[in-house]
């Protein structure tokens, strides 16, 4: 990635640390591959592609999270800052 870019420098101003998948790693790009599926199916139902996402962030559980408490993604982020 450019260190000067304007992509680096958009990141830079707003603190935000980018996190490059692995090389040779299809699992990193199954994930994203999968949001859209479920961004797809389930849009139709929300005004705002920001309801949306309160939805699939704050309100549904995750398989991939700890789903025997029905873990959303923003508790599992809230829970792994903590340590």
């Amino acid at each position: 990635m450019e260190k000067d870019g304007r992509f680096a420098q958009f990141l830079r101003l707003r603190g935000i640390r980018q996190i490059l998948c692995k090389v040779k790693h299809p699992q990193s790009n199954g994930k994203i591959e999968r949001w859209f599926e479920t961004y797809k199916r389930h849009r139709h139902a929300f005004r705002t592609r920001e309801e949306f996402l309160v939805w699939y962030n704050e309100i549904r559980p995750h398989r991939a999270l700890k789903f025997d408490i029905l873990e959303t993604p923003e508790q599992a982020f809230l829970r792994k800052m903590r340590k």
